[in-house]
């Protein structure tokens, strides 16, 4: 093969200018980011590799300046090339380089296809897992928020439920208050049955005192209540009748026979003097007349006549002794 000439040269380093575009433009389109996502997600798939900005032919600025702003890289490589060019040692003509670059970049241009589709079968797993990542944080999200209205729920209820128990804890407050006035009232007045229950077995005791020494006092009211006590009571009467009316009334009787006795005696010692005249012993001769004795001398006569009645009586007791 002859060796390339300077024009060649330029014609190759277009055409792998031309090819390294279209191999970028590929890559981004693949991908996804050449209208949507940026350069950004390209750096990140791809950070060993440069992605140059692509400029679309139909979006050229219509200004003067434009085209020369975007030769200026192009013909930048190209003195770079050129550079390298001149500072490199003559080629033989027996060998030929040119075949060897382009193996390579066939090579390279396989191996950036093969890489490309690899990062884009990647891509695809990461868009996919970011896709199920977004589901599950979005179901996580509805779960945290469901979760924070039930915390929200849990708050007021506990709230609530602390509103209460505080309430509560008050009302069990004054309950123990009120429990310790009663218990303190419990214990006065334990104290005051105490002391009542001493006086009332002191006065149960006096009670039992009195009771005793009025026991007999209330046998005999009782008995005095009783039927018995009223026939004996009877009994009493008729004796004490029996015995007055023995005694007494005979000794009545015995004493008005006596004055009678002595009576119609009198009368008839009288009576025998007045007819015979003869004097009476131990008669006064005023007594044996038929006038009436004086008064002196008849209680004389009958106190001495009771007198003797009365030695009889005392004989005739003693002999029934």
């Amino acid at each position: 093969m002859r060796i390339l000439k300077l024009p060649d040269l330029d014609a190759l380093q277009y055409e792998v200018r031309y090819l390294s575009r279209f191999i970028d433009e590929e890559y981004l389109f693949k991908v996804g980011l050449s209208t949507k996502a940026g350069r950004s997600y390209a750096q990140m798939l791809k950070k060993s590799v440069k992605v140059p900005e692509v400029v679309l032919h139909k979006n050229h600025s219509k200004r003067p300046g434009s085209e020369e702003v975007l030769h200026a890289p192009k013909k930048k490589k190209a003195d770079e090339v050129l550079a390298v060019v001149r500072k490199s040692p003559l080629i033989s003509p027996s060998k030929s380089y040119i075949p060897e670059d382009l193996e390579q970049y066939i090579d390279f241009r396989l191996e950036m296809t093969k890489t490309l589709n690899d990062w884009n079968t990647e891509f695809v797993k990461v868009k996919y897992l970011q896709g199920e990542y977004k589901k599950k944080y979005d179901a996580k999200v509805k779960e945290m928020k469901a979760m924070e209205e039930q915390l929200a729920g849990c708050r007021t209820e506990l709230d609530n439920m602390i509103t209460s128990a505080s309430l509560h804890n008050q009302q069990m407050d004054r309950l123990h208050i009120d429990l310790v006035d009663a218990q303190t009232t419990i214990n006065q007045q334990m104290k005051d049955q105490q002391i009542l229950e001493g006086e009332n077995k002191r006065l149960q005791s006096m009670l039992s005192k009195k009771e005793a020494q009025q026991l007999p006092s209330t046998v005999i009211e009782d008995f005095k209540k009783s039927f018995a006590f009223k026939i004996i009571i009877e009994d009493h009467i008729h004796e004490a009748h029996n015995h007055i009316y023995d005694i007494e009334v005979k000794a009545l009787e015995e004493e008005f026979m006596e004055e009678g006795f002595i009576k119609g005696f009198m009368k008839g010692v009288r009576a025998v003097h007045r007819k015979t005249g003869a004097d009476i012993q131990g008669l006064p001769p005023s007594q044996a007349s038929g006038g009436t004795p004086s008064d002196s001398g008849g209680e004389e006569v009958e106190s001495e006549l009771q007198k003797i009645f009365a030695l009889e009586e005392d004989e005739d007791d003693l002999d029934i002794l």
